[in-house]
């Protein structure tokens, strides 16, 4: 559910993106962020709740290794976005990403 809130958030952005800058280049760099965050969420989930177990200590050795995973993915991607894609926009990169993970932070508060 959080996730498809998130994919949602990003190509709300990416429209607001391309709308408000008047550019592709614009709603492509909001993609790109947007996906970023997405799909970090998305490796999170699937490493913090794969563990299978009753032990609280694996459940907490989950959640760390996967943040911690997830960090170092976004690193890759943000990089590897901004050497691949030479016309990327950062501001609509870096929105569209905070929105995403705005969008976890909100969901965890009205959970």
């Amino acid at each position: 559910m959080i996730i498809a809130a998130q994919v949602a958030v990003t190509f709300l952005a990416a429209g607001l993106a391309w709308v408000g800058g008047g550019e592709t280049r614009f709603a492509w760099s909001a993609i790109i962020g947007g996906s970023i965050g997405f799909s970090t969420a998305a490796l999170y989930a699937r490493y913090a709740f794969g563990v299978r177990g009753e032990k609280p200590r694996e459940f907490v050795k989950a959640h760390f290794r996967a943040e911690a995973l997830k960090l170092a993915f976004t690193v890759v991607l943000l990089a590897a976005a901004l050497r691949i894609y030479k016309d990327v926009s950062i501001l609509p990169l870096l929105l569209s990403y905070i929105a995403t993970l705005s969008v976890y932070w909100f969901a965890l508060l009205w959970a």
